[in-house]
């Protein structure tokens, strides 16, 4: 026994209902194959064409996100730039706040030295002339020359003992923080400026002292000195 399956033959109008879907299935699928691979650009010129990440555009778009030499010197040279001019600023601060605390502390050597003549009638007294600007030996405020020797006679007579560790053994016209003498614990120091040199003292006992810092300079640069008489 045989079964022969025939296709039913569909009526007129059935068969334009299938013709029908058949090309518009067959437009679907041709429309979406030219979507996904035809340029736009060429089909309409005057069209700009959207971007899609395809691999060459990848690296191109890496390649044009990275910074170049030229760019990456240009920022060095502008941190450059600004790193100097802010250690300049602080190098600038910091020489201003040493010179003010120079003049605060001549200021106090000299008024002690003022109560020390109302007590003596008479400054403590140095041996020692003035430095001689024109000798770079003499204006070098180290404690070898005539700086060392000035400030521990200054020193000596202020504080009232020859050592900042021990107790005054006469009466004391000067209280100095620890960082204003040479040393805290040897005997004989004397006062040093915020430079760290020491600060000269010329007196012959009679005559008002004169005071001053050489303002960190070593090479008798009286100009920048900072001095307890006006300067011209």
């Amino acid at each position: 026994m045989f079964i022969t399956m025939t296709t039913p033959t569909l009526s007129p109008f059935h068969q334009k209902i299938f013709a029908h879907a058949k090309s518009a299935k067959r437009n679907r699928f041709s429309s979406f194959s030219i979507f996904k691979f035809r340029i736009p650009h060429l089909e309409f010129p005057n069209q700009i064409p959207p971007f899609r990440l395809y691999p060459d555009s990848v690296g191109a778009l890496r390649e044009q996100s990275a910074f170049t030499l030229v760019e990456l010197l240009a920022v060095i040279t502008i941190i450059g730039i600004l790193a100097g001019l802010t250690l300049g600023a602080a190098g600038a601060v910091r020489r201003h706040g040493a010179s003010s605390t120079a003049k605060a502390e001549v200021a106090a050597l000299q008024a002690a030295c003022d109560r020390y003549y109302a007590d003596y009638n008479s400054y403590p007294t140095t041996t020692n002339s003035m430095p001689d600007p024109s000798s770079s030996s003499d204006v070098n405020p180290s404690p070898g020359s005539t700086y060392g020797t000035a400030g521990k006679a200054l020193f000596n007579s202020l504080f009232g003992t020859n050592q900042y560790n021990l107790p005054p053994s006469t009466k004391r016209y000067f209280e100095p923080k620890p960082a204003m003498v040479s040393s805290a614990t040897q005997a004989d120091p004397y006062f040093i400026d915020p430079w760290g040199y020491a600060y000269g003292y010329n007196s012959n006992g009679t005559n008002a002292p004169l005071i001053w810092s050489t303002a960190g300079t070593t090479k008798g640069e009286t100009n920048k000195w900072i001095t307890s008489w006006p300067k011209l």
